[in-house]
């Protein structure tokens, strides 16, 4: 992932609408009073100046107009989505989430994060979780799915335990990097057909650690793995516990 530009989704787009036109590089940027973010020629999401209306920004309209190769800046805050964040064929993507952000998705059938088809993309510095956890496992969605993907990187996210799987992925190589992974009713990953690395993560409270099936490599060092229960042991209660994030505002609509 060299020479990457970076896309910023700056603190003013936090209050607006999403939307916006692309702008070709050499182009002057259009100055404009709307409720629309439009993209300027260095590449940063921002939007008008004055007279904001109240709104919210629509994260999957940004991120689908992000352009492949470059590195996306999502500001702290609470997201809010009916449904999967989906990246899907994307490639040389970074991400970026300002550490402590969180992700949440009402859909408890749905993934958090739903990467389909993808290469070199990476996401770091999100707590993504589901809206509402239910109390027991009942195959509902995982907080990040993998499939037929290349070179995808997890890394410092906390996918917290409202969804069956931590990390879920099928064939695809994966890093997970520095990660916290806590309270997933079925596992903290499932594999299939994977090439994955997994370091530096702290992996807890889990009804399972991990089940693999059909994988060519797993590389699994400096991980701090506790008290995960399996699945015969009495369930835990999945979901957030209290006091373990901060009352961030909601930034964008379910």
């Amino acid at each position: 992932m060299k020479n990457q530009s970076r896309f910023i989704i700056s603190a003013v787009l936090a209050t607006m609408l999403g939307g916006g036109c692309a702008v070709q590089p050499g182009e002057n940027p259009k100055v404009q009073k709307s409720t629309e973010a439009t993209v300027i020629a260095d590449g940063r999401f921002t939007g008008p100046e004055e007279d904001l209306p109240p709104g919210k920004v629509n994260l999957q309209r940004l991120l689908n107009k992000a352009p492949d190769g470059g590195v996306v800046e999502i500001p702290l805050g609470r997201y809010e989505l009916a449904t999967s964040l989906t990246i899907a064929r994307r490639k040389n993507l970074h991400l970026a989430f300002a550490p402590g952000s969180q992700l949440r998705c009402s859909n408890t059938d749905a993934a958090v994060i739903k990467i389909e088809s993808c290469r070199s993309l990476k996401i770091s510095g999100v707590r993504a979780r589901h809206v509402k956890p239910l109390p027991t496992y009942e195959c509902h969605g995982p907080v990040v799915s993998i499939r037929a993907s290349q070179d995808i990187h997890i890394d410092n996210c906390e996918l917290n335990g409202c969804g069956a799987v931590g990390v879920t992925a099928g064939d695809s190589t994966l890093k997970v990097t520095n990660c916290h992974i806590h309270d997933n009713t079925w596992n903290a990953f499932y594999l299939t057909s994977c090439k994955a690395t997994v370091i530096g993560n702290l992996i807890e409270r889990n009804a399972n650690t991990l089940q693999a099936h059909r994988c060519e490599e797993i590389m699994w060092s400096d991980n701090f793995v506790r008290d995960n229960g399996g699945y015969w042991c009495k369930p835990r209660k999945p979901g957030l516990r209290p006091g373990s994030e901060p009352d961030l505002q909601p930034v964008t609509g379910k």
